[in-house]
């Protein structure tokens, strides 16, 4: 029986990152808080109970049990523009999640919301995606990128930039470009904001949109 426990728990650790990350969604002291004139929605209508987030100097800090969507009705964006985030990863609990921007976001708090996104995590890679009420599209599955600087468990820092021009979009990490995607592939026009995936701490910083 020990031999076998120990096999499956060796087999557990041999599988990838993506394999192991469908964990339980983390309880969050104190949580329940959101920062003035901010707007959330979880994937599964948890609630903000286990969300915690809040300003801190020029930017916010973020604690999430459930994966969430952060907004605010205002920042909006349309046409040509830029919109960029640093996002600096405190903690994983354990492993790697991914967090970043969305864009072109109608009807949030509907069943019919809709919004373009990319997320990045601490293995090194990003994915870019769209969300149609309940569905989300892959645009680009998940790839590593050198441009990312990647710590799956523990502090990472990165900043994210996305250009929306005429005729495609186009999304950089720390200053290098690591994709272009036909602007008709994604939504574009509509609010601005943050997504992270569950169970993570983080701090965002010079959140900028322009034109």
């Amino acid at each position: 029986m020990r031999s076998i426990t120990l096999a499956i728990a060796t087999l557990a650790l041999a599988l990838p990152a993506t394999a192991r990350q469908h964990d339980q969604d983390r309880h969050v002291a104190g949580g329940g808080q959101l920062a003035p004139g901010w707007m959330v929605r979880t994937d599964r209508g948890q609630g903000h109970d286990h969300i915690k987030f809040s300003a801190e100097g020029n930017g916010w800090d973020i604690t999430v049990g459930p994966a969430v969507t952060l907004y605010r009705e205002s920042d909006t964006a349309s046409g040509d523009y830029t919109v960029s985030l640093t996002v600096e990863q405190l903690s994983s609990k354990g492993h790697g999640h991914g967090a970043g921007l969305i864009f072109g976001g109608r009807d949030l708090q509907s069943p019919d919301w809709q919004y373009s996104y990319i997320l990045i995590r601490g293995d090194g890679s990003y994915i870019i995606k769209t969300r149609t009420g309940s569905t989300t599209k892959e645009i680009v599955g998940w790839t590593r990128s050198e441009a990312i600087h990647a710590s799956e468990l523990a502090h990472m820092k990165n900043d994210i930039t996305v250009q929306v021009t005429d005729g495609d979009i186009i999304f950089s990490v720390n200053g290098t470009e690591i994709r272009r995607v036909p602007r008709d592939q994604m939504y574009t026009d509509g609010i601005v904001g943050f997504r992270l995936n569950h169970n993570l701490d983080m701090h965002l910083d010079s959140f900028t949109i322009a034109k």
